[in-house]
């Protein structure tokens, strides 16, 4: 069962979660993102912090308190955010017995970092628990031995470097062992640093009540799934070879961190270019099967190809290339769509073929009714959003907030552009539904706008996709429809690809479908053209 906790609350013996979001066609191992706390320590506003950080995390923590916590299996001690942790309270007992058995840190008898104070309260504390979970714990299923998984030759080639020379984009050894070891991921326990800072062994003093610990220098890492700043020693640590591709693509596009947890006073940023020069003298070749070891998680090739070398941002997009809606629920027509999908064979891509039918249907006076439809100027609010994008996306804040002005269109219409700045039109390219903004595209479709500003997935300097009238590009959806649905109820035959659009356009046809899709349609009823 997993638990929501202050970080205050954490205590020695919870299993913390410490390393979420590991992107793998290996599986996610149960229980892999949880390690045992092995020392706990509060530090009432840390000194070590930076008084002159703009940084408003450190700036609440300035006045409050940081936790700091030792973890089993980790190099190095992690400074938690403050708010909310998830920690696992049905951990397998056999994992227990021997994480208690083979602790990672020796016992501390005072605290590590400057200012630190031992909490009171003890794992177990019952009340305590109570007392500080969220409302929002997530009770799961009773502890079941781990999965079977396909047994691998080997798990993901790591090298060894020290401390201060990992830089940003290794995936460096947060948590070197795990009971069960046979069951750990090909790559687990390795997660990508985000961010990297040093501090001298100098201003190490005025971190560590015990400057002994760090040995030398201290290096400060921000971590892709570790919620709070990894405190390393000067010691050495694991890096993989060659990281899985695609995790790395999913990780970068999904940071964690911006830069550093917390600002603390000293630190410096090392220079990447001598980083880079000690990383390539230093690491190995991988072996020619390294890359077997990630079979790709995608079935298709071209959302490979996007995962892997897109661009996320906003874009113009041909409205021809967008899916039509799957779900109008605010449409003030929406039970009609509901009933037109009713009348369609039960298959995929039946709300979306209702959907287009609908539009090819109503008429000016309709749309004009509904609350999404009512703009001045749909193609100046599209133009105004991809201008300020553009802008933005460009890095230059003066133009774009210029641009966000918006003051040549009119009032109303400025509150859809800038509603569509702060909540986008979401489609990443080939995605078969819109993310988010249907009622949007459908106003703007209705408006005769061709190019719409909308956010997600895409591969640049892709040739723009040709344009349509709204109403014959529905009616070519609902062809599609048929045609696909015939072509997998008969196979690819040309009479069949040319029945399509003679269903689409005529439905007493719909009477030479196979028994069960006709039992549908006469069953459900029909909706009028």
């Amino acid at each position: 069962m997993r638990r929501v906790l202050l970080d205050e609350a954490v205590a020695v013996g919870d299993y913390l979660e410490v390393a979420s979001e590991r992107v793998t066609p290996d599986r996610r191992r149960r229980g892999e993102e949880y390690l045992r706390v092995e020392w706990v320590e509060h530090i009432a506003r840390p000194a070590f912090l930076d008084p002159a950080s703009k940084q408003i995390r450190t700036r609440f923590a300035a006045r409050d308190v940081v936790v700091a916590v030792l973890c089993e299996g980790m190099p190095g001690a992690v400074l938690l955010r403050g708010g909310d942790h998830h920690v696992e309270t049905a951990v397998e007992r056999a994992r227990q017995t021997w994480d208690a058995a083979h602790p990672s840190w020796p016992v501390r008898r005072e605290p590590l970092f400057v200012g630190g104070e031992v909490p009171r309260h003890r794992h177990g504390d019952r009340a305590r628990l109570e007392a500080d979970a969220s409302e929002d714990a997530e009770d799961t299923e009773e502890p079941t031995p781990h999965d079977t998984a396909p047994v691998r030759r080997r798990r993901a080639v790591a090298f060894t470097k020290a401390a201060g020379q990992v830089m940003v984009g290794d995936y460096v050894q947060i948590h070197a062992e795990r009971s069960p070891a046979d069951d750990m991921g090909v790559d687990e326990g390795f997660h990508r640093v985000e961010w990297a800072g040093h501090l001298p062994p100098e201003r190490a003093g005025g971190l560590l009540a015990d400057p002994g610990w760090a040995q030398g220098a201290v290096t400060l890492l921000s971590v892709h799934g570790l919620p709070g700043l990894l405190v390393l020693p000067e010691t050495d640590v694991r890096v993989l070879v060659q990281p899985n591709p695609e995790r790395i693509a999913a990780d970068q596009r999904e940071r964690w961190h911006d830069g550093p947890v917390y600002e603390l006073t000293g630190m410096t940023v090392p220079d990447v270019e001598t980083l880079r020069t000690g990383d390539a003298a230093r690491r190995p070749a991988a072996p020619d099967d390294e890359a077997d070891l990630y079979p790709s998680m995608f079935a298709d090739p071209h959302h490979r190809v996007l995962h892997l070398s897109g661009t996320t941002g906003v874009r113009p997009v041909a409205a021809t290339e967008l899916p039509w809606p799957h779900s109008l629920f605010k449409c003030p027509y929406a039970e009609r769509a509901k009933a037109l999908a009713r009348t369609y064979p039960d298959t995929p891509g039946v709300a979306q073929a209702a959907h287009a039918e609908l539009f090819t249907q109503l008429r000016p006076q309709e749309f004009a009714a509904c609350p999404y439809h009512q703009a001045d100027d749909w193609e100046a609010i599209a133009q105004a959003v991809l201008a300020h994008a553009e802008a933005e996306q460009a890095g230059d804040d003066e133009r774009a907030e210029e641009l966000y002005a918006m003051e040549h269109l009119s009032e109303r219409d400025r509150k859809w552009a800038r509603r569509m700045v702060a909540d986008h039109l979401w489609w990443d390219e080939g995605q078969a539904r819109i993310t988010n903004g249907q009622h949007r595209v459908c106003a703007m479709r209705a408006a005769g706008v061709t190019s719409l500003p909308v956010y997600g997935r895409y591969l640049p300097d892709q040739a723009p996709a040709a344009t349509t009238d709204a109403k014959r590009h529905a009616r070519q959806a609902v062809t599609a429809f048929w045609t696909g649905h015939l072509t997998a109820l008969w196979g690819p035959r040309s009479w069949r690809r040319r029945l399509g659009p003679a269903l689409a356009r005529y439905r007493f046809l719909w009477g030479l479908l196979p028994q069960g899709d006709r039992q549908a349609t006469s069953r459900k009823g029909s909706a009028r053209h």
